[in-house]
């Protein structure tokens, strides 16, 4: 059957054949002007064809899909969907930008978005993938049904400043960048806004009791301090361990926690982090010392079967949890009638984060008179200018005396600081 105007039945519509060879054809309906029923090559459709109205005939007609003859029951109930479509034209209407824009608005919410994002960041190979999502998915949790366009700056700002009081300033400026590197894949990358809402957000200035305190929120610690966190990791959980290989290599969090087995080789004393996995994005190795050997070889004995080295109790998968391990404000002890027992920073008598073992380390290696490229190479912040100054062989027999240092330094602290008395025991 060719393309014409016929009066559309239920036998009729079930008459027709598809296309076939032609790519399609529509039967216009003689008692409804503008419905119609389109068939193609493996389908039919009843549509509707309109002028948006005050367009008059030098606008383009657009074509409205109502359905299938498998989702309407008979052309009676079609006649009746296509007339209340041509109702809303007239009033002013516009059903297919209408649908459009309800498409838009089901792929364009926050949640969708992110999960989106999450797919750009995992193909990309992005180290802090899961860090950057989680962060993003709690912060932004009242917002997530919301449709990103109609977010405004000034509820981003609102988030951001909630959390700089919560923090010290510290929590704010962390999902400031992350949020904002995020908006601009929605905006350049997604292309559903049309600019960056926190593209022209400055953090307000630092007085000086600000500055004075996020000095002294990151620092190296003390040899007393060190010793107590040490002695307070508790070396029979998997926690405990990751601490003190913190402690021993100075490696971030993100890459102890996500360390797995095949990136270690005991033999050769070495355990080699490749370049996606660190957050300079350039492979760094770590040279194994004695105190680091016992502790892995310890781990591998009592650690549940996983391909992570220190794998969470609970899942077998990456530790996470910082925060209740932590505990810096001893939410765990306070309150219910079983108090929890102390996070490491309570337990320890030593106000830190994780991140100042990393700081002790580079600033130990200074003290330990380590040179300063051989001790910024032992932390991996490599860069080509450094490592030119050494040949390979020298570099690493460097980079082994650097770690081994350390490795005595820790373990002559803690030997005195266990045999003198102690505020922390």
């Amino acid at each position: 059957m060719a393309a014409g105007k016929l009066k559309l039945t239920d036998a009729l519509v079930k008459a027709i054949e598809p296309a076939g060879s032609q790519s399609e054809f529509v039967v216009w309906d003689t008692e409804v002007i503008g419905f119609g029923l389109r068939v193609r090559a493996r389908s039919k459709t009843f549509i509707v064809t309109y002028r948006p109205a005050g367009g008059g005939r030098g606008v383009n007609a657009k074509r409205f899909k109502i359905g299938s003859p498998q989702s309407i029951p008979n052309v009676r109930e079609a006649h009746r969907l296509a007339l209340a479509t041509l109702g809303r034209v007239a009033a002013g209407g516009d059903p297919a930008a209408e649908r459009a824009e309800e498409r838009r608005l089901a792929q364009s919410t926050i949640r969708d978005l992110l999960d989106r994002y999450d797919v750009h960041l995992r193909r990309r190979g992005h180290v802090k993938r899961t860090d950057t999502l989680s962060l993003l998915r709690r912060r932004l949790k009242p917002l997530l049904r919301r449709d990103i366009a109609s977010v405004k700056a000034w509820e981003y700002a609102e988030i951001i400043e909630r959390l700089d009081l919560a923090t010290g300033g510290t929590g704010g400026a962390t999902f400031r960048t992350r949020c904002s590197t995020f908006l601009n894949w929605a905006t350049f990358d997604a292309r559903v806004l049309e600019t960056n809402p926190l593209a022209g957000y400055r953090r307000k200035r630092d007085t000086r009791q600000e500055r004075v305190a996020r000095v002294e929120f990151g620092r190296a610690l003390s040899d007393v301090e060190l010793s107590a966190i040490w002695r307070t990791a508790d070396p029979e959980t998997a926690f405990g361990r990751l601490v003190r290989f913190l402690v021993l290599t100075g490696c971030r969090r993100s890459e102890g926690s996500r360390l797995v087995w095949s990136m270690v080789d005991l033999p050769k004393g070495r355990i080699d982090l490749p370049a996606t996995f660190t957050k300079q994005a350039r492979g760094h190795t770590v040279y194994v010392s004695p105190m680091l050997n016992d502790l892995l070889t310890h781990q591998a004995e009592n650690s549940v079967v996983s391909d992570f080295v220190f794998p969470s109790a609970r899942t077998g998968g990456p530790m996470s949890g910082w925060s209740k391990a932590m505990d810096p404000s001893d939410k765990r002890t306070a309150g219910g009638t079983r108090p929890g027992k102390p996070g490491l920073v309570k337990a320890s008598g030593v106000s830190f984060t994780l991140h100042d073992l990393r700081r002790t380390f580079r600033t130990g290696l200074s003290r330990l008179g380590v040179e300063n490229e051989i001790a910024e190479l032992a932390l991996g912040h490599a860069r080509a200018d450094l490592e030119a100054r050494y040949n390979r062989d020298d570099c690493e027999t460097a980079l082994r005396s650097a770690f081994l240092a350390w490795d005595r330094h820790v373990e002559e602290n803690i030997r005195d600081a266990t045999s003198a008395p102690s505020v922390f025991n």
